[in-house]
């Protein structure tokens, strides 16, 4: 399958259940830019744009672009999981803590664009 940000953020888009406007007013992201990212007039929108985007939805910037292989994910968890263990368990709490918050503030905000 030929992976495109386009075909992955309307797959997004879909799954949530959210049109473009309410897409553009959750994020402050243009909704002429979400547009042309979906119509692939933009394939490299603003660095900025994609985070916006991407934290809406829970996931990384980077996954917007492409999927990553599978040792480059396998990687990435086992450098995220070396990182949360150094944190003592005061500061791992508060991450946690802050995730969970994080997690309820967006399905809160998608709650209201529906």
């Amino acid at each position: 399958m030929n992976f495109t940000m386009s075909t992955h953020l309307s797959k997004l888009m879909k799954h949530h259940a959210i049109s473009q406007s309410a897409l553009s007013r959750a994020t402050r992201v243009p909704q002429p830019t979400i547009n042309r990212i979906l119509s692939e007039v933009t394939l490299n929108p603003r660095y900025d744009s994609i985070v916006r985007l991407a934290n809406f939805f829970g996931v990384t910037p980077d996954s917007m672009y492409g999927p990553p292989s599978k040792e480059a994910r396998d990687n990435t968890l086992d450098e995220l999981y070396e990182k949360i263990m150094c944190l003592s368990d005061v500061e791992r709490s508060a991450l946690f803590i802050k995730t969970e918050k994080n997690s309820l503030i967006r399905k809160t905000a998608q709650s209201f664009t529906l």
